[in-house]
Order: structure tokens, then sequence, then C-alpha cells
């Protein structure tokens, strides 16, 4: 009987409630009001993630900048010398959402790359695919971020969150 009970729940779970929270709407571009709403939210505002941390040896820096020009830049150091750097960044962006998700996913309009260190260059790093995941944007003290590279093109140091990461809003950027 009691299997019989858990069977019935796992089959109850299965059909009711999972389809509930799978979402396989692809995303779709949000109106130009609502666009324009959200950055202007974000206009202006840079976010930080340092691994482990700020001035630890070594470390992993991740860099999101809603400013002219809108980018993503990531350094590796070791003992206060830069060993990797990369940036791709663009002039815009557009923004996607899921139906009523208060996730967004941000693509940056005809991305340039460049990088720094090892060695100079421009354009050199494919971007098709990339995209940022934005969380609670209007929510200043909840927003998160995830870095979506399906096709694998970010080269190290650049992470790929595959999980939603909390950064840290720079002070220098915020006012504060």
């Amino acid at each position: 009987m009691m299997l019989r009970s858990t069977a019935l729940l796992v089959l109850f779970a299965v059909l009711v409630i999972a389809p509930a929270c799978s979402n396989d709407e692809p995303p779709q571009p949000v109106s130009a009001a609502e666009a324009e709403r959200i950055k202007a939210e974000l206009d202006g505002r840079s976010f930080r993630q340092f691994e482990p941390g700020r001035d630890a040896s070594p470390r992993k820096a991740v860099i999101i900048d809603f400013f002219g020009p809108v980018g993503i830049y990531a350094q590796y150091a070791e003992d206060g010398h830069v060993v990797d750097e990369w940036e791709l960044y663009a002039d815009d962006y557009t923004i996607e959402r899921r139906g009523d998700d208060s996730e967004i996913t941000v693509r940056f309009v005809e991305p340039r790359t460049r990088q720094q260190f090892p060695t100079r260059c421009e354009d050199c790093v494919p971007t098709s695919g990339f995209s940022i995941s934005i969380r609670d944007v209007f929510n200043r003290g909840d927003i998160a971020f995830r870095v979506n590279d399906p096709e694998g093109v970010l080269p190290s140091p650049f992470p790929v969150f595959t999980s939603w990461t909390r950064f840290n809003e720079d002070e220098y950027f915020n006012g504060g």
C-alpha cells in the first residue's frame, strides 16, 4: 500500500508540478518601452567579482560594465602581475525575456573583442552565442548574473557561470 501511495505521489509531481517549473519558451525581445526602462536601470553601473578576493594572488577578476560601451572584462593575475586579460564590448545591446520571468538576457549588438595579455589583438575571439543573463534587474540588493557561452568560445580566464552569481556593485561608479 505504501509503495502504491509513493508511486502516485511521484506521478502527481511529474504530471502537475514539473511542467509548471519548466520554461522551454524561447526568449523574445522586450518592448521598446521595457528595453528603455531596463537600460535606464543599468546605465552607468559596474559589477565586479573577484575570486578568491580582490587582493588575493592568484586571482580572477570579472567586471560587467553598463556604461558606454557595455562590456565584460576578465583578468587572471599572479603576484600583482596580469597574466591573461580579455574584453568583450559593444556600443549597444538587445534585451530578451521569457514570458513574465524576472530573468532577462542581454545580447551585445556587433560585439568586439580585445586581448591585452599575454599578447595584444583586436577582434580575435569568436563571440557566437555569448550572452549575459540578469535576474532581478530592478532589485538592487538581489541582482544576479549568469554568463552564457553555450558554444564554448570564450577563452580563459573568462568564466562561464552556470548558476546565478551576485556581483558586487563597484562603489566608484555608483557614487558610493
